[in-house]
């Protein structure tokens, strides 16, 4: 990567964010970001969707958990995906970023995420990094590279973490590290000291925040990671430290590392997918995410669904809301990125691959608000965020044309 630097000590090798000081932002530095969002068993339209376009003058309860990003935020529905053959219980969801799935082809079409850091991708230690939460499942397959063929999604927060910060607990130094129950940062300690006596005032604050990110994330992985691969006590207390069933520990772990990887541009497309649970465990909350998105229009499921789904937003609100805090160059991250949250069904509950939601949200947004689309493809949606990250192309997928999603 051009110019970029790093503090390495027993081994790690931790990239660091641009820094004015040493001659690495230069004025028109602003690159242009992808953050996807893909929830597997949907949202609960009627508690998402406002009732009518326009501005959210009333918006519904889900969508008022992102009400501090509505100035810049586009919400869509009513859009299809025409070439995913129905039918086949949850397989159809591996097409929901590409727009295609054809049960009988072992091959898929080039998905969006992917699209996307084909043009982006190339000044970064990785072009792409998709996320998973929970165990990857034979129909959770959602990105898919030029030739069709799966892009690897990582369900480890551990492992991502290790993988963002070049950490190898297979060398015998950093394991003593890991061991020790040291930080990551110890090891490169003396290098950053060292480093800040050649930054200004401006690049120091940076620094400072950006190590205090790292340190806070490290150590809320590997506190989730250590109880993740135990069992909780049987006894009458609350553990509130990360459970793999917790789909909002799950969730809020993966957006903090996002974050992160952006922040560090590591790549500039990340890809999350918050996939199929069955059992699940939160404070005050526990069953099958899974049979409670086949709710079968039954209150009592859809009120515990909806705790569920409120939790989901919220984090992403929060993860927005700390881009919006990070400087990047010379504005901040929220600023640099495209984000889009979308689902792989319109309805789990009639198990439907029409009707899909899309929220987009950019900085750049001169009008924002709700359109209502009919039958519309998806890759409409899809074709206006090639062409918005420089693409020239004039198909994708299905599409019949490109949504403006800045105007």
């Amino acid at each position: 990567m051009k110019r970029r630097t790093f503090l390495q000590g027993a081994g790690v090798s931790l990239l660091l964010p641009q820094m004015e000081s040493l001659g690495q932002v230069a004025e028109a530095d602003a690159p242009r970001r992808l953050l996807t969002i893909v929830n597997h068993l949907s949202f609960y339209q009627p508690k998402l969707i406002p009732q009518k376009d326009g501005t959210f003058e009333n918006p519904p309860p889900l969508l008022a958990e992102l009400s501090d990003h509505f100035k810049h935020l586009k919400v869509f529905s009513g859009l299809d995906n025409p070439a995913v053959q129905n039918g086949f219980g949850h397989t159809p969801c591996v097409g929901i970023l590409s727009g295609y799935f054809n049960k009988l082809h072992r091959k898929n079409r080039l998905s969006i995420d992917q699209a996307v850091a084909d043009v982006i991708g190339e000044d970064t230690r990785f072009k792409s990094l998709v996320f998973q939460a929970g165990e990857n499942l034979n129909f959770s397959q959602i990105s898919w590279d030029k030739h069709g063929l799966p892009v690897y999604q990582i369900d480890s927060p551990r492992k991502i973490f290790n993988l963002l910060f070049q950490v190898d607990e297979n060398e015998k130094t950093q394991r003593q590290v890991l061991a020790e129950d040291r930080s990551i940062l110890d090891a490169v300690f003396s290098q950053a000291k060292s480093m800040e006596k050649q930054l200004n005032a401006s690049d120091r604050a940076k620094m400072d925040e950006y190590l205090t990110s790292v340190r806070e994330v490290e150590q809320t992985v590997k506190r989730r990671a250590y109880w993740a691969e135990r069992s909780k006590p049987s006894v009458d207390y609350e553990l509130e430290d990360f459970d793999r069933k917790s789909v909002d520990d799950y969730v809020a772990t993966l957006m903090d590392l996002a974050v992160l990887a952006l922040q560090t541009d590591s790549t500039r497309a990340v890809t999350v997918q918050i996939p199929f649970w069955e059992g699940f465990k939160e404070p005050g909350l526990s069953g099958n995410y899974h049979d409670l998105s086949h709710h079968g229009q039954k209150k009592e499921k859809i009120d515990k669904l909806l705790m569920l789904e409120h939790a989901i937003l919220k984090r992403i609100n929060a993860s927005l809301n700390a881009m919006k805090e990070h400087q990047v160059g010379n504005c901040s991250l929220f600023d640099q990125t495209t984000t889009l949250i979308t689902a792989s069904m319109g309805s789990a509950n009639s198990h439907n691959f029409d009707d899909l939601p899309a929220l987009v949200f950019d900085g750049r947004m001169k009008t924002a608000g709700y359109w209502k689309k009919q039958h519309e493809p998806m890759s409409n949606l899809y074709l206006g965020l090639l062409q918005q990250f420089g693409a020239e192309r004039d198909h994708f997928g299905e599409s019949t044309g490109a949504f403006d999603l800045l105007s």
